[in-house]
C-alpha cells in the first residue's frame, strides 16, 4: 500500500475507535461495512495484534489497540504539519480551492466569486466534485482548503465526530427541503397535472450512483413514505451534467433542492417543492481546525449561505400562502 492509502486507513481506524462501532463508522465514512471491516482486519494483520475486541454492541479497543490509536493520532498530526512545507513563496495573490458534493448552488457560488475577482493580478482557483467522503479526504490531505457536503441531519453527530477526529472542523450552513427536479416540458406540466411523487411513479427516476446518497431519496411526508431507491425504473449516474442532460431531454425526474439560475437557463430543468415533505438535507462546510479562513474563502461561504437561504425563504413563503389559503 502507498503512503496516502496508509494514512486513509489510519483515519478509518480512528473513526472506528472513536465511535465504538464498525457499522456506525462505515455510515459516517460513507463506505460499506464489509469494506471497513476488511481494512481493520488488514491493519490488525500488519500490526501483528488484535486491535479491537468484538462485542454484541460494537467494538472496544484492546490494550494494544489503545497504543496503536495513540501512535495513529501522532502520525496523522505530523503528516498535517508536513503539508505546510508544500507552499510556495510565489503563490498567487488570490487562491480558492473548494471540494464539493454534487449540488449546483455550490458550483454557482464558486463561479460568482471567481468572476468577482477576475481582474486581480494573479489567482489560482480549483473546484472539484465528489462524494462526501472524498470531500473530507480532500480537505484532510490539504489539497483543498474548503469542503462543502450535504448529509442526513440525523447522522450529523457521527459525521462531525469523524471529521473532528481527523483534526478538521464542521460548521452548519443550512437546512434545505428536497425538491422534485424535472424538465420544464415534462408531460405532467404540459397536461397541467399536479407534480407529486405519486403522479411521477410511472416515470423513470434518475439518481447519483453513490450508495451514501440513498438517504436523500427516502422521502417522508405527512401522509406517505416514498423510498425511491427501490422503484421499478431507475437510472444511476455519476456526474451532475449527465443527470441534468437526461432530465432535460426526457420524462425522467430526480430529487434535488430549490431552483437555481443555471438549472433553468442551461438545461430547462425546474424544481418543485415536494408536497407535505417533512424531510430536509443539511449543508455544512469542512475546514482545517484552527486554520485561518482566507478572505476569499469567507466570501465564498457567505455567498453560498445566501443562495441556500433564498430557497429557505421561498419555501416559507410558499408554505405561508398555502396555510393562508386553507
Amino acid at each position: 500500500m502507498n503512503f496516502d492509502l496508509n494514512l486513509k486507513h489510519l483515519s478509518y481506524f480512528i473513526a472506528v475507535a472513536r465511535l465504538g462501532s464498525i457499522n456506525k463508522a462505515a455510515q459516517t465514512l460513507y463506505i460499506s461495512q464489509p469494506y471497513l471491516g476488511k481494512i481493520i482486519k488488514e491493519l490488525e494483520n500488519t500490526a501483528g495484534t488484535v486491535l479491537f475486541e468484538r462485542t454484541r454492541s460494537g467494538v472496544i479497543l484492546t490494550p494494544d489497540g489503545r497504543d496503536f490509536l495513540e501512535h495513529a493520532d501522532t502520525i496523522l498530526r505530523e503528516a498535517k504539519k508536513l503539508q505546510r512545507f508544500s507552499g510556495s513563496s510565489d503563490a498567487p495573490s488570490h487562491f480558492l480551492s473548494v471540494s464539493m458534493t454534487r449540488f449546483s448552488h455550490i458550483m454557482e457560488s464558486f463561479i460568482e466569486i471567481v468572476l468577482r475577482h477576475k481582474d486581480e493580478p494573479s489567482f489560482l482557483h480549483r473546484l472539484r466534485e465528489g462524494t462526501a467522503q472524498e470531500v473530507v479526504e480532500d480537505v484532510y490531505s490539504g489539497q483543498f482548503s474548503v469542503g462543502v457536503i450535504h448529509l442526513d441531519p440525523k447522522n450529523r453527530g457521527q459525521v462531525s465526530s469523524h471529521i473532528s477526529s481527523l483534526g478538521l472542523s464542521y460548521s452548519f450552513l443550512a437546512h434545505v427541503r428536497p425538491h422534485i427536479i424535472l424538465s420544464a416540458n415534462h408531460p405532467l406540466i404540459r397536461e397541467g397535472r399536479p407534480v407529486t411523487l405519486r403522479n411521477l411513479a410511472p416515470y423513470g427516476f434518475a439518481r447519483y450512483q453513490d450508495a451514501a446518497e440513498d438517504y436523500a431519496y427516502r422521502i417522508f411526508s405527512q401522509n406517505a413514505q416514498y423510498n425511491l431507491n427501490s422503484g421499478p425504473k431507475i437510472v444511476y449516474l455519476d456526474g451532475r451534467a449527465s443527470l441534468m442532460h437526461l432530465l432535460s431531454n426526457s420524462d425522467f425526474y430526480s430529487i434535488g433542492i430549490h431552483d437555481f439560475s443555471a438549472q433553468s437557463s442551461t438545461y430547462q430543468v425546474i424544481s418543485i417543492p415536494i408536497e407535505e415533505c417533512t424531510d430536509c438535507l443539511e449543508f455544512g462546510c469542512i475546514l482545517p481546525r484552527g486554520g485561518a479562513v482566507s478572505g476569499i474563502a469567507a466570501e465564498f461561504l457567505e455567498e453560498l449561505k445566501s443562495r441556500l437561504s433564498e430557497g429557505i425563504t421561498a419555501l416559507w413563503q410558499t408554505e405561508g400562502r398555502a396555510e393562508h389559503n386553507r
